[in-house]
């Protein structure tokens, strides 16, 4: 289920669009300050943003540029119709843009796009390691073979925030929002990681951190 963060400062617009984006089956959170985007953006994984251009703490170009580095695509809303406002936002790293007022059946069909481009090309490198969002395969030298959906997202987490340290809560909340699983789940999906990673011969890229979580170097 594809994680959407929506940074909108119009409560009536964000309510709106988040609802749309429940009813057709996406994870949604939603921050009306661009800080608060910002925090959101760096503390947890999505794949897609839905961006206000104007914002009445920081320009929406600003908040681009440092998401630039992100996995996420990033789809701007904003009142400006000019084209240079559209190419400001397409170079600060945007892959949309919609002006307002807009059609939600168009919204939603633009992030379908987006996502969809996003789960046919994307994959993820460190070391030998190769994940392929596609497929949900982990790849290594000749092997290859698909992953469990949840041991798949907890390597992901971890190969795209590299030298990041997680505690077990931190991935215990992204892996299952707010439905806690049991106490030894991660340790569990770690071993298993751990495990299918030196049998095909790959790097030992996890790293336990006692008594403060995991991460990737």
């Amino acid at each position: 289920m594809a994680q959407i963060l929506i940074i909108e400062d119009d409560e009536r617009l964000a309510s709106m669009v988040a609802g749309e984006l429940w009813q057709a089956g996406y994870q949604v959170a939603h921050a009306s300050l661009g800080a608060e985007g910002l925090f959101l953006a760096e503390t947890q994984s999505f794949d897609l943003i839905v961006l206000d251009l104007n914002l009445p703490d920081m320009d929406g170009i600003e908040i681009a540029e440092q998401l630039s580095d992100k996995s996420a695509s990033i789809l701007m809303l904003t009142a400006r119709g000019d084209v240079e406002s559209r190419v400001q936002g397409l170079y600060a790293g945007a892959s949309d843009y919609m002006t307002k007022p807009f059609s939600t059946q168009e919204l939603l069909a633009r992030i379908h796009v987006r996502l969809r481009e996003r789960s046919q090309d994307e994959s993820l490198c460190y070391a030998n390691l190769k994940l392929e969002e596609a497929s949900s395969s982990l790849n290594i030298q000749e092997h290859s073979f698909v992953l469990p959906e949840l041991e798949f997202k907890l390597l992901k987490l971890l190969l795209s925030h590299p030298n990041r340290l997680f505690s077990k809560e931190a991935l215990e909340a992204q892996l299952y929002g707010g439905l806690m699983p049991g106490s030894n789940t991660i340790e569990v999906f770690v071993y298993n990681l751990r495990k299918r990673i030196r049998d095909a011969g790959g790097a030992d890229v996890i790293k336990t951190v006692r008594g403060k979580g995991y991460m990737v170097r």
